[in-house]
């Protein structure tokens, strides 16, 4: 890639579009000078970011590139114009940045606008968006923007990172450039497995030893086995083997022990189980016959009871009966309570009524009075209106009149004033004719030109105008003083005529009042005491109590007619009841009652009857049975088997008891020898795997004979391809003086990196430190080291090719041979195709290179001249 055109607007310095034409160096190596602070680094900026999208320095941000000096509306873009392998590209970039939008409200509001590119393609298609853009363009470099800074920009102050930098620096340097992390990924993944089999290997391990622990065999072999730090799990599997051999032996002989100890124990219980029950019958035989014994002597007792039951019996059967006339008697007490309660009811209604009945014979007059005195209540209100309205009219009159009384006074004053004016402006018209008078013109009076002695007029005559406006002032006087006495007037009329209306009110309350005063006071007791509500609530319960009363006597006649009725209804019933009572073989209805009361009885002593002839009709039945069951039969002694019933139960409890104990211990044996046959096999197989991932590990980390891991032997064969490059110009820099060479011994034992650098000096013959070398010396083998690197990480990246190479200053520590030694170099570098650009403001390279990018600075921003 090669610039053609850079233009920069309203970015860093640069208020305002300014262009750097490069095709007009027409030279390999040009200068770029400028003061400090000019804007030298930002051409590099700019080219990165057209690119890119990116800076090329590390301290530098994307937000921070909006020039100060530019006005609101200059905008901020980079264009660069570019040919590459024989093609020309064009691309245009923004930063986001604030910029201007509609004013409103008298104010200057600002949106933000969003970061854009467009890439122009040789055949004329354009390509839009950031990361479209910055896509291609990585895809026509074959590089991204990180490694074309690496490549391309050498940026001020990394001169001599590399040179001086410790060798965990380099690494970390290298490790980035090269991408050798993923040989220090595979070490820590070499190291991570390899720890990974031995936790797994111990993890095994452990778990067999658990597995030889499961057991515990009170044997020499066994104790000798398991005693030594390092068990023989072989060895052990081999005596859990024999050991479980053994076992299925004793567990076969126990079966077959047991099973004709099972079978010689259930013969005996069979035995025993007949003599039981045979002996069992004889005692159910005698309990029974006991029984029925004891059963028979109650048989009297229990005929009386059942005489007692079929009694109570006909009684309840008598009471079902009996219901009957007790419902007839509780209708005949319900009427006659019902009765009672009418008559009272009656009763009261005829009280109330007498305490009401005066006042309903005066309801009329009563209300006659209600409407008189409503009528006074509002004739009342009606004055007390119109006096309040009168007291408010004498307000006002009064008011009024004080108004007139004060204009008239106003009015005559302002008369007065007037008049005194008008007779002095009369009586002074001689004078105010004088004030005409001009000597050498004509007197108006008496026309004579001369005049010996002109009238004088006082200074206190009143002029026309003063007099015109003294009479409007009396006149708008008199007028207000006429309209204030129009309104006292109105006010005097209205209240003359609200006096009449007040008299004719009065006169009015005066006869109704006479017309109350003849009413009774008994009567009037309603109205004074505010009692219209309780007369009308009266009057109306006086109403009711009459209605009711009609119809409560009414009611009252049919239920004596219904009670009558009724009573000789029960008396008839209850006569019957009484006979029916002694037809069923009770002596008097006391007897009846008397069972009656003994009925809750009744169902206990069913229950015991019942279950007495049950139980004795069962023992005959079962004694019958047992006598024929045991017939020919007779009692055995049962002991002797009982005896040898136990010693056989336990004979076998002895036997199933060793035969738990050989299976526990054989599923101890299974399980801790299962576990270790296959703890033992994964085991074996990881402690396998675990040597050959170790011996890598140690391989590659370093634990070696040379201490050197991996990833530093990678890194040593570029290191080594760095130095050889720079070494092709330090040689002619320095006259063939020194020669950078690797470290071929790690100065720190507990290290294993070897990246030191030393300098060969042939004047002296000796290696020695880089940090030995003097200022001037020192920025020779950094740019070699420098321009080494690039050509090696053009070589790594598919030998591409690098067609500009930026330097941005270092050169202030050389002197004059040196740096006609490195310009030297840098011309020789450049060539054809490679243009180099050094950025610096070293007068001396000033003079030394002829084309050059002048950066002049002024208060109002940057501006750029190109030297040919």
């Amino acid at each position: 890639m090669k610039p053609e055109k850079l233009i920069i607007c309203g970015w860093g310095p640069y208020k305002e579009e300014t262009v750097v034409d490069f095709t007009k160096l027409n030279t390999s190596l040009f200068l770029i000078t400028g003061q400090t602070g000019a804007g030298k680094t930002t051409i590099f900026d700019a080219i990165a970011y057209a690119l890119y999208g990116m800076l090329s320095g590390q301290v530098r941000e994307k937000g921070s590139v909006r020039s100060d000096f530019a006005d609101e509306n200059t905008k901020t873009y980079v264009e660069l114009y570019m040919s590459h392998k024989g093609e020309s590209y064009h691309i245009i970039r923004n930063p986001e940045y604030l910029r201007p939008k509609k004013k409103k409200s008298g104010e200057s509001a600002f949106t933000k606008e969003k970061e854009n590119a467009a890439l122009t393609l040789p055949d004329g298609s354009i390509i839009a968006g950031n990361q479209d853009v910055t896509r291609k363009v990585e895809e026509l470099l074959g590089m991204d923007g990180q490694q074309f800074r690496q490549i391309s920009m050498i940026a001020q102050g990394e001169f001599a990172k590399m040179l001086l930098a410790s060798p965990n620096e380099k690494t970390a340097i290298f490790r980035e450039l090269f991408g050798t992390g993923i040989y220090a990924a595979l070490q820590s993944s070499l190291k991570d497995r390899a720890a990974r089999l031995y936790r797994d290997y111990m993890n095994y391990k452990n778990k067999m030893d658990e597995d030889v622990h499961l057991v515990s065999f009170e044997d020499e072999t066994w104790e000798t086995l398991i005693s030594h730090e390092q068990i023989d799990f072989k060895a052990v599997e081999e005596y859990l083997s024999e050991g479980l051999t053994q076992i299925h032996r004793d567990i076969n002989e126990a079966e077959a022990q047991g099973k004709k100890a099972e079978e010689e124990l259930l013969h005996l219980k069979e035995e025993l189980a007949k003599i039981h029950q045979i002996n069992k019958r004889f005692e159910e035989l005698e309990e029974n016959i006991k029984k029925k014994q004891e059963l028979e002597e109650k048989r009297e007792v229990m005929e009386a009871q059942e005489m007692r039951i079929r009694i109570l019996r006909e009684a309840r059967l008598l009471s079902l009966e009996e219901k009957v006339v007790v419902q007839a008697e509780m209708a005949a007490k319900e009427t006659a309570e019902r009765l009672e309660l009418y008559e009272q009811e009656l009763t009261d209604c005829r009280t109330a009524m007498e305490t009401v009945k005066e006042l309903d014979a005066k309801k009329d007059i009563i209300r006659e009075v209600y409407h008189l005195t409503e009528q006074i209540t509002e004739i009342i209100q009606v004055q007390q209106d119109k006096e309040r309205e009168l007291l408010r009219l004498n307000t006002l009159l009064e008011c009024a009149r004080k108004e007139y009384t004060s204009a008239q006074k106003t009015a005559d004053e302002k008369k007065m004033q007037y008049e005194e004016a008008d007779h002095t402006y009369k009586n002074a018209v001689i004078g105010i004719a004088a004030r005409f008078v001009e000597e050498g013109k004509p007197c108006p009076v008496c026309g004579s030109l001369v005049h010996p002695k002109v009238a004088e007029v006082s200074e206190n005559v009143p002029d026309e105008k003063q007099l015109k406006k003294l009479k409007i002032e009396m006149e708008k006087a008199q007028q207000i003083c006429n309209k204030c006495f129009e309104g006292a007037l109105h006010y005097q009329n209205e209240e003359r005529h609200l006096t009449a209306e007040i008299e004719k009110i009065k006169e009015e309350l005066q006869k109704l009042k006479q017309k109350m005063q003849s009413v009774p006071e008994d009567v009037q007791r309603y109205c004074k005491e505010n009692l219209r509500t309780v007369f009308e609530k009266e009057l109306t319960r006086y109403l009711e109590n009459q209605s009711k009363a009609v119809e409560k006597q009414k009611q009252i006649e049919a239920l004596k007619r219904e009670c009558r009725q009724k009573t000789e209804e029960s008396l008839e019933a209850r006569s019957r009841f009484n006979q029916t009572i002694i037809q069923n073989g009770f002596k008097c209805p006391e007897e009846y009652n008397s069972a009656l009361e003994a009925l809750k009885e009744l169902p206990k002593m069913e229950k015991e009857l019942a279950g007495y002839q049950e139980a004795l009709a069962a023992v005959k039945s079962l004694c019958e049975h047992l006598k024929e069951a045991v017939k020919g039969l007779k009692r055995m002694d049962e002991e002797p088997l009982k005896a040898e019933f136990l010693q056989k139960q336990q004979g076998l409890q002895n036997i199933r008891e060793k035969q738990q104990q050989c299976r526990i211990r054989e599923d101890q044996m299974k399980r801790s020898l299962n576990g270790i046959r296959i703890n033992r096999k994964k085991a074996e197989e990881i402690r396998q795997e675990y040597g050959i991932v170790k011996d890598l590990d140690d391989l590659a980390n370093g634990n070696n004979a040379r201490r050197l891991v991996f990833e530093q032997f990678v890194l040593a064969g570029y290191f080594e391809q760095i130095l050889k490059a720079a070494n092709l110009r330090l040689f002619k820099m320095t006259d063939g003086r020194y020669e950078l060479i690797r470290a071929r011994q790690v100065s720190d034992g507990r290290r294993k990196d070897n990246l030191e650098i030393l300098v060969m000096d042939y004047y002296t013959g000796k290696e020695r430190s880089v940090k030995t070398l003097s200022g001037g010396e020192t920025f020779k083998a950094s740019l070699c080291l420098a321009l080494g690197m690039s050509d090696c990480i053009q070589a790594e990246n598919g030998g591409l090719e690098v067609e500009t190479l930026f330097i941005d200053e270092g050169f202030g520590a050389l002197d004059e041979e040196s740096l006609e030694q490195s310009c030297m170099v840098l011309q020789a570098l450049s060539g054809v195709n490679r243009m180099i650009g050094i950025i610096s403001h070293v007068p001396e390279l000033r003079e030394r290179i002829e084309h050059q990018i002048v950066i002049e600075k002024k208060n109002f921003g940057s501006s750029v001249r190109v030297l040919v």
